[in-house]
């Protein structure tokens, strides 16, 4: 028997047998790649590869990208809007290949504004995701802004109709009736249109001032009637009047005089008219 230590498969070549131990990437430590900081380290200990299994796979993984599609993306300093890799990420061909269409219930939606951004999408290179995105995005903001300006044209409305409505009091449809035979007379269908659309049709300074208008036109006795009746048809300020007049009246104090209860009846209702409360006993 020889008496040179054999060793084991579990301890292997004895210290000085002159036998070393194969690892695995011996003779691969040579080939470095840069860590950013200046320190160059070994692309093995950089990818992490603890076998020859590990390298393999990464072999393999890298053969498949290399056969599989890919995009080359456009040089630093270039134009991005000429880069040829658009088509590949699915920008159309055409500016009229973008499917967007009027949204349902939307009368406001503007068509023709439709087709200037299927432009401007295809100038930018949009996906046509994208480009719906935007779009949608964008007609749910003129929607809101259209609810918006409607209810606020429609509060300022009723503003200005109970501004009128305290001004004239009883006298209110009149006015309103002679305003729009004002309009009737002297404009045409394109300013009634005008006057709607914009919401002016009920700014007081315009009712008043075809109001005016429509009372000097004289037309009908339920205008006439109204300056003089001091009943149906008479503004706060006209009540105020007749009851300036009605307090000269030597009647309204001299309870002996025939006319008294009627003097009085009447200050009462004008009252009520004028200041919307009943005459103080």
């Amino acid at each position: 028997m020889s008496e040179e230590t054999e060793g084991s498969v579990l301890t292997g070549n004895p210290e000085g047998s002159g036998e070393s131990t194969q690892v695995w990437h011996a003779g691969l430590e040579d080939y470095k790649t840069e860590t950013g900081d200046g320190n160059d380290i070994s692309i093995i200990e950089a990818k992490g590869w603890k076998s020859n299994e590990d390298m393999l796979k990464s072999y393999i993984n890298l053969e498949r990208s290399v056969g599989a599609d890919k995009v080359v993306l456009p040089a630093k300093d270039s134009n991005i809007l000429e880069w040829e890799g658009w088509d590949q990420l699915g920008t159309p061909k055409d500016a009229a290949d973008y499917l967007m269409a009027q949204p349902d219930g939307f009368e406001g939606y503007d068509a023709g504004l439709s087709d200037d951004m299927r432009e401007v999408f295809h100038e930018a290179k949009l996906t046509p995701a994208q480009a719906q995105h935007i779009h949608d995005k964008f007609v749910e903001r003129m929607g809101n802004s259209l609810t918006e300006n409607q209810t606020a044209t429609m509060q300022k409305s009723e503003q200005w109709e109970g501004e009128l409505k305290k001004e004239y009091g009883t006298a209110f449809d009149e006015r309103v009736e002679a305003a729009r035979y004002a309009i009737r007379e002297f404009g045409s269908p394109e300013l009634q249109t005008a006057l709607d659309q914009s919401g002016l049709g009920s700014h007081p300074e315009l009712v008043r001032a075809f109001a005016k208008v429509g009372m000097q036109l004289g037309k009908g006795s339920q205008f006439k009637d109204a300056e003089t009746s001091g009943n149906f048809g008479t503004t706060p300020e006209m009540a105020k009047e007749q009851i300036a007049a009605l307090r000269r009246n030597p009647g309204l104090l001299d309870e002996t005089n025939p006319e008294n209860k009627v003097l009085k009846a009447k200050l009462q209702h004008l009252t009520e008219l004028a200041y919307g409360t009943e005459l103080a006993s």
